[in-house]
């Protein structure tokens, strides 16, 4: 299926500069853990997870304004509006800053809050704990302006600039917070670490916009109130989105540490290795932004939603090849990553957040395209209705189950948010043509097929636990071997499989 020759080529190689930016992310990201968990003592971990998360929330503040600088920048690049475009950028630049500030309280409030929060944190870290908290979320606040920058670049889809900048955000900080727990450094060492890696990344994000952009201009005088009504005006729904995700994604982590605290570097360890699936998944999408910016800006419906099944499919396809092995040989992966007793307790939190983002992130390129449409005023509902039946499930299954009742909660959460998005706001978003049972039978139901080999293995391992070592092993290769088969021959069209063989030199 072809969606544009010349547009797709673009969103490829844009998809493959966000690869290379998450194999790199991801490297720190997976090595740190075990390295972590073996240097600190299993406190200090908790509490360095935890103050991870707390600056997120410093990051959702900008209320999807860098998203709409993104859209708006490939608009009006395909428009030839280059008024807009740098009336949008600039007002976004100040819009953020004020927003840096906001960023700055909310640090000191959840600093002075902290030992209400998690009283179950051991007092010794307090103090650090405060530190370093107001370390890293100044850092990000004062990261917000700059990341007009990244957006602009991404409506411009020339990814690989700020692909390049956050490899050496996160590069620099994995060496620099190795080096402070090997020479035995606490929270506060570590924090200045994380602080001093996004300074390094605001001057190349200067020094990017002075050699590659500065075509697009960053100037008070283009700063207007209409261009902050406009950027307003995409954003509410967005924020609606973001508030969805902070209950999603955002609260699961601090959920555990108010209600079962000696479980948070636990559950920790399984969120972070289902969040970078989450990671790949939007990593891959997030070039659909743009593509999908210039086809609306063309009126192309037809070409949009086909643009919508045809990703979905490969998105599955995509989850499913991650999602399954960490169900499959979850405990093998865990014990090799983290070791044995963090393997034993994160196993079933890891296999049950695998369903769930394999769930929620089905409809990630549904989302996308809305956002490159401007629709998302229009389906305010299921991010709002998924993020509060999540945090409601997630707050009464810790309550009554601890850890594993936040992960139950996310679960229950993702369904509601996908059949809402089929259901409900689907008919509503016009400028995609959406073919619902298409998207049903070629997006999500294909994919699913290819996987019944090892969603059956995986029946047949809780089942028959008392078989021997190489009945299993047998079970699982033959298991493999058969989805593997299946995603080959039925995941991909034909023409799929040929123009992949070409590629990688088969054909």
């Amino acid at each position: 299926m072809n969606v544009g020759g010349r547009l797709g080529q673009t969103v490829f190689k844009n998809a493959s500069a966000n690869l290379v930016r998450l194999v790199g992310s991801g490297i720190v990201a997976l090595l740190l853990p075990p390295f972590l968990v073996r240097m600190l003592p299993k406190a200090t971990y908790s509490a360095w997870a935890l103050l991870l998360q707390l600056t997120l929330y410093v990051g959702l503040l900008d209320f999807g304004i860098q998203t709409a600088v993104a859209r708006f920048v490939a608009h009006a690049d395909e428009l030839n509006d280059l008024e807009q475009r740098d009336g949008v950028a600039s007002t976004a630049v100040v819009l953020l800053s004020l927003v840096a500030v906001l960023g700055f309280c909310l640090c000191g409030a959840l600093a002075w809050e902290l030992p209400h929060v998690f009283k179950a944190m051991p007092i010794d870290l307090l103090r650090e704990a405060r530190l370093a908290l107001l370390l890293m979320g100044g850092a990000f606040a004062v990261g917000l302006p700059f990341s007009v920058i990244h957006a602009a670049f991404i409506g411009l889809q020339r990814n690989e600039i700020p692909v390049a900048i956050i490899l050496a955000n996160r590069l620099t900080m994995g060496i620099l917070v190795v080096l402070v727990v090997f020479r035995h450094g606490g929270l506060i060492a570590m924090a200045a670490c994380v602080a001093f890696a996004n300074a390094l990344s605001f001057g190349l994000s200067y020094f990017a916009w002075r050699s590659w952009a500065r075509h697009i201009r960053l100037r008070l005088s283009l700063v207007s109130w209409g261009y902050a009504k406009q950027i307003g005006s995409y954003s509410a729904a967005l924020a609606v989105w973001f508030a969805g995700m902070l209950m999603i994604s955002g609260l699961d982590l601090t959920i555990v540490g108010i209600f079962d605290y000696s479980a948070t570097a636990y559950y920790a360890v399984a969120a972070t290795i289902t969040n970078f699936v989450g990671q790949t998944q939007g990593t891959v999408f997030a070039a659909l932004l743009p593509a999908s910016a210039v086809l609306n800006a063309r009126r192309d419906a037809q070409k949009l939603g086909k643009l919508l099944t045809l990703s979905t499919r490969y998105g599955m396809l995509l989850l499913l090849a991650m999602g399954l092995p960490l169900i499959i040989v979850g405990g093998s992966i865990l014990r090799l990553w983290v070791g044995k007793d963090y393997a034993l307790h994160s196993l079933l939190i890891m296999q049950v957040l695998v369903v769930a983002n394999v769930v929620r992130l089905s409809a990630l390129p549904y989302a996308t395209l809305l956002l490159g449409t401007n629709q998302q005023q229009k389906v305010i509902l299921s991010p709002l209705a998924e993020g509060i039946t999540n945090l409601v499930a997630s707050v009464v299954g810790a309550y009554l189950l601890g850890a594993i009742g936040v992960a139950i909660g996310t679960l229950i959460g993702a369904f509601v948010g996908v059949g809402l998005h089929l259901v409900h706001n689907m008919p509503r978003t016009t400028a995609i043509a959406v073919d619902r049972s298409a998207l049903v039978k070629q997006g999500l139901l294909r994919p699913l097929v290819c996987a019944a080999p090892l969603a059956l293995l995986a029946v047949i391992q809780i089942a028959v636990r008392s078989a021997s070592i190489g009945v299993l092993s047998l079970l699982t290769v033959s298991g493999m071997l058969a989805t593997a088969f299946l995603f080959w021959n039925y995941g991909l069209m034909s023409s799929e499989r040929r123009q992949l063989g070409e590629v990688v030199g088969l054909s």
